[in-house]
């Protein structure tokens, strides 16, 4: 069984939630990075399979890969379907894990792709990763909006019980998702624009119309949509407190986009697709930092030193996305 080396005193006794961790999908990553999370404290996490930069090829063989290594370490780990199987694992001594994918470029414009996801342990998708396509518009694209494939994927996402996530999607575009969605949405892994303004962030009125949801906010870790690089937790705090006045701590949460241990160049890969990530982005900082698991501790105690009591601390740590997905999973 997993030895936890770390426990976060207010969450001792409830589920400590990552909404999406930023591990490149590919076949080869070696999953024991994933120990990163339970060391320090952590219950679950969604690991991407896959983005709009792939085919859906590609993402079908990343997701084969995690998920045969997820079953041949059920001593370790567990492959989640249900809140309620995060909740045994953590009983059980394990670390729960399950998918998410980062635009519907993976479908391949079959919307029966969404059901066969769901089976093999996806629980969450993102609608345009940063471009637009076939479904909906991207942060750095031209904002196409909600495309009537769209539409039909929310119903479908809805049905089978999937994550609806705005995060990546530009604005016009998440706000016509939120109006659609039957269930809460989130933004998985995003942060303030009006506390550091970049494309990839999100505004007031997303925010808020996330919250009208009864959706959550991930906060996301990776230092050039917190600051200039930065990701100390003086930084998470200004963002934390900045959502808590907007909407409440209830629809706070954590989507550190982490990524430890990859013998993958984030930089070369960003340089590599400037339709992607476009200059004048920060996506060329050299040596981009990351939030990591290993802060959670000491965020803590820095939350209830600027006033947070335990209850809004639980939930910003993974009680509000907890409430999220057994609203779309069931229990």
């Amino acid at each position: 069984m997993l030895s936890k080396s770390v426990v976060i005193e207010p969450c001792a006794n409830s589920l400590v939630w990552d909404a999406h961790a930023g591990v490149f999908p590919d076949p080869a990553v070696d999953l024991n990075l994933l120990d990163a999370w339970p060391d320090n404290g952590v219950n679950y996490v969604s690991i991407n399979v896959g983005f709009d930069v792939m085919d859906w090829q590609q993402t079908m063989k990343t997701l084969a890969a995690y998920r045969h290594w997820i079953i041949e370490n059920s001593n370790r780990f567990t492959l989640i379907g249900s809140v309620k199987d995060i909740v045994a694992a953590k009983h059980a001594g394990k670390f729960g894990v399950s998918f998410d994918i980062e635009g519907m470029n993976a479908l391949n414009g079959d919307i029966n792709m969404i059901g066969v996801y769901h089976a093999l342990g996806v629980r969450q998708m993102v609608f345009a990763y940063n471009l637009d396509n076939a479904a909906a518009g991207g942060c750095h694209g031209i904002d196409t909006g909600l495309t009537d494939f769209g539409q039909k994927i929310i119903a479908e996402m809805n049905r089978t019980g999937m994550i609806v996530d705005c995060s990546h999607a530009a604005y016009k575009t998440t706000m016509d998702i939120m109006a659609a969605s039957q269930r809460p949405v989130v933004f998985s892994h995003s942060n303030p624009m009006q506390v550091w303004g970049h494309q990839r962030n999100i505004r007031d009125e997303q925010i808020k119309a996330c919250a009208a949801t009864n959706g959550a906010i991930g906060i996301n870790g990776m230092g050039i949509f917190l600051g200039d690089n930065v990701v100390d937790n003086a930084t998470l705090l200004q963002h934390i407190t900045y959502l808590a006045e907007l909407v409440g701590t209830e629809h706070i949460g954590l989507g550190f986009d982490y990524s430890p241990g990859v013998d993958v160049d984030i930089g070369e890969i960003l340089k590599s697709r400037p339709d992607y990530w476009p200059s004048g982005q920060g996506y060329d900082t050299a040596n981009i930092k990351h939030v990591a698991p290993s802060q959670l501790s000491d965020l803590s105690n820095q939350l209830q030193q600027h006033g947070f009591n335990d209850d809004e601390i639980r939930g910003i740590f993974g009680e509000n996305f907890q409430r999220v997905a057994r609203a779309c999973w069931g229990e």
